[in-house]
């Protein structure tokens, strides 16, 4: 049943939140590439700030001043995958508009090409990191590629203007900041932390007589047990995929690892992890395979997200693992039929399990002084406590930022986001997921193999030494 939250319940759910979101994930010791020497110079510029203004204004005035100063138009190359039905194309439209608006974007032109998919998109980032040159803002496309793009050389060593803008640095935990490390240095900026649940069809529920858990099934018994209520009834349990790295199958793994226990729980918190074949990760390989066999779409082999989503949109699968940021498509009758918002359910995965991990960061690709100064200014300004607000209204994005001013009639306007905000508070587990800590390579591996799996020609145990081959070789 949904649940509205009082203004207080949901300042002290947020509390929650920002001390639970620190406790996500480890920091990762990886090998940087060269770090850009122009950074350094920008270090003067960057730290300006006014007192009394906006962090969006004092943003505006840093990394860039030069250009916006002698009125030199400055030019940024820029892949964005956040188009048409994206969940945030709208936002990064405002963003891109509006940051035009301030001193430092106001002589800023951007270029754009445009990539409908992150599968593509993060292809084509890592084909330019093997050759090529980067765009001069590099988004997070949802894959964790800070190290290979360090290694590269070819993205700049943000530590300086961390250095220089304190307030800016202030905005982002230890945690977060962490892991965009490499090396000790800092290449990625933040934009958001990362949370998943299921969603669930509180109709497809009560028709199939499952009882809906106040936060979670308790174990992955009972879970299995609901998914044979609902296949009795006529219905599909669950939403899975295999293409595009496998995005949804990836979030119900990562459960099925994050809540076995305290060898499970520290496994998946691991990040680069080389050795697939533990017995949680071998049990976690076999579910999978079972859920494929019984409780998912006829298309989910071969599948990727969108016309898996559009099943869940549909009325067509009772349960779909994904985060906040699919709140939005509810209400667009353009995905969903009209009054779908109201259908949906939330609960934390079985055993009060949540996928909880900071999220890899923009990177800056740009070589020229002014370039990577404009570029900066972009990242300021993206991250700002108002855009921040701003991305969670429109998105469903949750803050990188502790301590924030939410909007108090959130819970009137967006009763879901509310309940996520809650119900995030209750997670006894949280871990991370494979797209986020595994080296890139096995998330390939995964992808590509899950068919395999799938169909029963490989062994959930050699699809474990299959990864653990592919993570192998980034230690040679």
């Amino acid at each position: 049943m949904k649940r509205k939250l009082t203004k207080r319940a949901i300042a002290t759910a947020l509390a929650g939140i920002m001390v639970l979101g620190l406790t996500a994930c480890g920091g990762n010791s990886e090998t940087a590439g060269k770090a850009s020497e122009k950074a350094t110079d920008a270090q003067a510029t960057d730290a300006q700030t006014t007192d009394g203004k906006t962090t969006e204004e004092q943003s505006s005035e840093a990394g860039g001043a030069a250009a916006a100063e002698d009125g030199k138009k400055v030019e940024l190359n820029v892949i964005n995958y956040h188009v048409g039905t994206d969940y945030a194309a709208e936002y990064y439209t405002y963003l891109f508009e509006e940051f035009k608006k301030t001193d430092a974007g106001k002589n800023v032109e951007f270029n754009f090409e445009e990539i409908p998919t992150t599968d593509a998109y993060n292809q084509k980032i890592k084909l330019l990191i093997s050759s090529g040159d980067l765009p001069d803002i590099v988004f997070n496309g949802g894959n964790n590629i800070t190290e290979l793009a360090a290694k590269s050389g070819k993205v700049t060593d943000l530590t300086p203007y961390f250095e220089a803008d304190p307030e800016w640095k202030a905005l982002f935990d230890e945690t977060s900041l962490k892991f965009n490390t490499v090396d000790g240095k800092i290449y990625g900026v933040p934009v958001s932390k990362e949370i998943s649940y299921i969603y669930y069809n509180k109709e497809l529920f009560e028709q199939a007589g499952v009882e809906v858990p106040e936060t979670s099934f308790a174990n992955w018994d009972e879970f299995f047990k609901a998914c044979d209520k609902l296949k009795e009834a006529g219905i599909t349990p669950l939403g899975m995929d295999t293409a595009d790295s496998g995005w949804l199958t990836n979030l119900w793994m990562s459960a099925l690892i994050g809540t076995d226990g305290d060898a499970g729980n520290k496994w998946m918190n691991t990040l680069y992890p080389t050795d697939f074949n533990t017995p949680e990760v071998e049990k976690a390989a076999e579910n999978i395979q079972k859920m494929f066999e019984n409780y998912t779409t006829a298309d989910a082999i071969g599948g990727k997200y969108d016309p898996m989503a559009t099943h869940f949109f549909n009325g067509e699968v009772a349960m779909f693992p994904n985060g906040p940021w699919m709140i939005p498509d509810f209400s667009q009758t353009e995905k969903a039929p009209e009054g779908f918002y109201d259908k949906v359910g939330i609960m934390l995965m079985p055993g009060d399990g949540m996928e909880m991990v900071p999220t890899p960061g923009d990177m800056v690709g740009a070589k020229d002084k002014d370039k990577i100064e404009a570029a900066v200014a972009f990242l300021k300004f993206e991250t700002s406590p108002e855009n921040q607000i701003k991305a969670l209204e429109m998105t469903g994005l949750q803050p990188v930022s502790n301590n924030l001013d939410i909007p108090s009639d959130l819970s009137e306007k967006d009763p879901l986001m509310a309940q996520v905000l809650e119900i995030q508070n209750k997670a006894k587990l949280t871990y991370g997921q494979n797209q986020a800590y595994w080296y890139q390579n096995a998330i390939d591996t995964f992808s590509t193999e899950l068919p395999e799996l799938a169909y029963g020609n490989i062994t959930p145990k050699e699809f474990c030494q299959k990864l653990s081959d592919s993570a192998a070789k980034n230690q040679e």
